[in-house]
C-alpha cells in the first residue's frame, strides 16, 4: 500500500483507569529542621542559637509545630529542679518556689510579660484611660503586675499541691507541652495584628503544622497521663478558647501579648485540673 494513502496513526485515548501521581509530603531537609528548631528555641528560651543566614518566612511559619516539642523540655528543666530540691530534703513550697523560678529564667519570662501586657490592656479600657478612685489619684501598681502575682502563686502552690515527684514531672511536661500546642491553633485560628514583633515574625501556620503541633501536644500528655489524658486536653483547649475569643474581640487579631496569655492559662489550667484529679 502506498504510504500517501496509509491511514493516520490514532494515539490511544485516556482512560479514567490511569492512575494519578500520588500526592506526596516532601519531609524537611536537615538544614530546614534545623533551622526551623532552632527558631522556636530562640523565641521560646533565653538560649540563642546562631542561624548561617536569614531564615525564609515559609520556614518560620512551619517552625511553629515544634513549639510543644521545645515546651516539654521547659517543663522538664522546671520539674529536675524540683526533685533535685526534693532530694535536699526541702519542704514542699520551697521547691515548687525555684521550679518556677528556673522555668521563667530558662523562658526569659516571655509569656509571663506578654501576660501582664494584654491584663494592663484591659486595665486601661476598663478605666477609660482616666484617673481613678474616689480621690482620682494615679494608679501606682499596674493590672498587670497584680495579675502575674497571682498566677505564679497559683503555680507554686499548684505544684507543691502535687503528691510526689513523678506527679511533677508528668503535670509540668503535659503542661508545657499541651500549652504551647495552643498557641500555634491560636495563631493559625486568628489574623496577626500588623506591626506586632511576634505577629510578623509567626504570622500564620500552615494547617499541616498545626495538625502536627496538635498531635505533638496530645501524644505528650497521652505518654504521661494515659486515660486522663482527654480530660486534660480538654480543659486545657476550653480555657485556651476563652482566652482566644476574648482576646480577638479586644484586639481583632493576635499579637504577643494574647499567646503568651493563652499560654499562661492554659498552663494553669492543666495544673489545676491534674491537682483536681490526682
Amino acid at each position: 500500500m502506498n504510504e500517501a494513502n496509509s491511514p493516520p496513526s490514532v494515539e490511544p485515548p485516556e482512560t479514567l483507569s490511569d492512575p494519578k501521581p500520588p500526592v506526596t509530603i516532601k519531609p524537611p531537609s536537615p538544614e530546614s529542621l534545623w533551622a526551623e528548631i532552632s527558631i522556636v528555641i530562640n523565641y521560646l528560651t533565653r538560649f540563642n542559637i546562631p542561624l548561617k543566614e536569614d531564615v525564609k518566612p515559609r520556614l518560620i511559619r512551619k517552625s511553629m509545630c515544634w513549639f510543644p516539642i521545645v515546651g516539654t523540655l521547659i517543663g522538664v528543666f522546671g520539674a529536675s529542679i524540683d526533685w533535685i530540691m526534693t532530694m535536699m530534703r526541702m519542704p514542699g513550697i520551697i521547691t515548687a518556689t525555684f521550679a518556677v523560678i528556673g522555668m521563667l529564667w530558662v523562658t526569659r519570662a516571655l509569656h509571663e510579660e506578654e501576660f501582664a501586657s494584654l491584663v494592663n490592656q484591659y486595665g486601661r479600657v476598663s478605666d477609660g484611660e482616666q484617673k481613678i478612685g474616689w480621690l482620682r489619684e494615679e494608679r501606682s501598681v499596674r493590672y498587670g503586675t497584680l495579675g502575674i502575682v497571682l498566677l505564679i502563686i497559683m503555680k507554686i502552690s499548684a505544684i507543691a499541691s502535687l503528691a510526689d515527684n513523678t506527679l511533677v514531672f508528668e503535670a509540668l511536661i503535659a503542661a508545657s507541652a499541651w500549652s504551647r500546642a495552643l498557641m500555634v491553633v491560636a495563631a493559625a485560628w486568628l489574623r496577626p495584628i500588623e506591626g506586632d514583633p511576634v505577629a510578623d515574625h509567626f504570622l500564620q501556620p500552615p494547617g499541616v503544622r498545626v495538625a502536627l503541633a496538635l498531635g505533638f501536644g496530645a501524644v505528650i500528655t497521652f505518654a504521661v497521663f494515659g486515660e486522663d489524658t482527654a480530660t486534660i486536653l480538654l480543659s486545657g483547649m476550653l480555657s485556651g478558647l476563652v482566652v482566644a475569643i476574648i482576646g480577638a474581640n479586644h484586639l481583632r487579631g493576635y499579637n504577643g501579648p494574647l499567646l503568651g496569655t493563652v499560654q499562661q492559662v492554659v498552663e494553669i489550667t492543666v495544673l489545676g485540673m491534674v491537682l483536681a484529679i490526682q
